[in-house]
């Protein structure tokens, strides 16, 4: 079994775009903020699903389990400011070229 293939990875992303979307429309809050906040709700589930996979499957001893994660943590962090960053920019050009988001 490959660690590329960690069955959760689609729940993940399925909860990161739905609380996303949830919390720009119903909160009306900016891209920027409902992108941070829906990571903010998205890493506990990371951090518990890749701990489950990497401990339970025996596939890493607990302590490189942890760092793994940790590392994966902070890369996903980083990409999810840069992420929210660009749909800052890019929403009010969608919007005015009157795609429905």
């Amino acid at each position: 079994m490959s660690l590329t293939t960690i069955p959760f990875i689609i729940g993940g992303l399925t909860l990161l775009g739905h609380m996303a979307g949830l919390l720009a429309k119903r909160l009306k809050l900016r891209p920027f903020f409902s992108s941070i906040f829906a990571w903010c709700v998205q890493a506990p589930y990371v951090f518990i699903t890749d701990y489950v996979w990497f401990v339970s499957f025996r596939l890493m001893p607990l302590h490189v389990a942890l760092t793994t994660i940790i590392t994966i943590l902070i890369k996903l962090t980083v990409e999810a400011i840069v992420a929210s960053a660009l749909a800052e920019i890019l929403v009010p050009y969608i919007k005015r070229a009157e795609f429905n988001i």
